[in-house]
């Protein structure tokens, strides 16, 4: 999903958890028990990753579960857990990280599935570069101190016994599109960046004559540094309680639409992207369609992805286990159906 500053001080995670546990978890517009929706609200970021949520809202998944749906988007994380916690958006696209720590801080939310398994990439000027090693004494652009592209750097070079500050430079950088201004303009050869921001990046270096590319894959490393499959659970979708509760049929059709939504985006990236555009204006076709390839789609069943989620947090409490809320979540934080 799209960079930004930590997305756990963003949420306010430091809000009180009488705060998170209110009464809006409950709300559920003009609805009860057993009846119909008045209207069903869907939120996500203005990424690629959101166009299997919009594609929901664009089929009309719901019909005769809510009398409408309507997709929003959340442009920070504060506007996303307000959302939440006031009960305006049913369903949440978010990284999964993050609605573990608002689980974790009382709000009560519930992983659906996970959708985004890899979205991150070492992009460079240099072609030849083809391991950590090769960056030995050399500096690295860096989004965001201690969000997850700077964790996730440092656990893959940590597997190798080489260390940022040591081995090599980590020069943090305020935003994505900073880092992109500094590889265009030819002052950095190197930089680390999810999708869709090294696309972006790519595209504003090509139009100034310089040359960028993935040079490293952080889903295959991961793998060939831990023996997990290719893949890092990155985002997914997360409901409010009281819509499992209350509506179990709409969590049933979310799942099923939701899945044929993430299998059609991955395999037509062009109609997908002339999709996207109707609900994320603010991402030019041409780089949401050359970034979707780039961005791992796979939809797994949150209790089906578990086991690789408490691997993956368990390796990030090496460095932060803030950054998923402090502990493991409990049973009732992943959907089974």
């Amino acid at each position: 999903m799209t960079s930004r500053r930590s997305f756990l001080k963003q949420v306010g995670l430091a809000a009180g958890g009488a705060l998170l546990a209110g009464s809006g978890l409950s709300m559920l517009t003009g609805c009860s028990a057993g009846k119909k929706l008045e209207k069903l609200a869907i939120q996500a970021p203005a990424s690629p990753p959101s166009i299997a949520l919009a594609k929901l809202v664009h089929d009309n998944a719901f019909a005769g579960l809510a009398d409408s749906s309507e997709f929003l988007l959340w442009k920070t994380a504060d506007e996303m857990r307000a959302r939440i916690t006031s009960g305006q958006a049913h369903i949440s696209g978010l990284p999964v990280n993050v609605a573990a720590a608002l689980y974790n801080k009382g709000l009560g939310v519930q992983l659906a599935n996970v959708y985004i398994w890899g979205i991150l990439y070492l992009v460079s000027a240099d072609e030849n570069i083809q391991s950590w090693e090769d960056l030995r004494g050399q500096e690295v652009l860096i989004p965001f101190q201690g969000d997850l592209p700077d964790l996730m750097t440092q656990l893959l070079l940590q597997y190798r016994g080489m260390a940022l500050g040591k081995d090599i430079t980590a020069r943090y950088v305020s935003a994505a599109p900073e880092a992109a201004n500094l590889l265009a303009a030819g002052q950095a050869k190197h930089a680390v960046l999810s999708e869709p921001s090294a696309t972006l990046a790519l595209l504003k270096a090509k139009g100034a004559g310089i040359t960028l590319h993935r040079v490293i894959d952080y889903q295959a490393d991961w793998a060939a540094m831990t023996g997990q499959p290719p893949r890092l659970p990155m985002a997914g979708v997360a409901v409010l309680p009281s819509l499992t509760k209350e509506h179990p049929q709409v969590i049933t059709r979310l799942q099923s639409a939701h899945a044929e939504a993430v299998a059609w985006v991955r395999d037509h990236p062009k109609e997908a992207a002339a999709l996207g555009t109707q609900y994320i204006p603010e991402m030019p076709a041409q780089a949401m369609e050359a970034s979707l390839p780039h961005i791992v789609f796979e939809w797994v069943s949150a209790k089906d992805a578990r086991k690789e989620i408490e691997f993956f947090f368990n390796e990030l409490a090496k460095l932060s286990p803030a950054i998923y809320g402090g502990k493991l979540p409990g049973d009732d934080f992943y959907i089974t159906g």
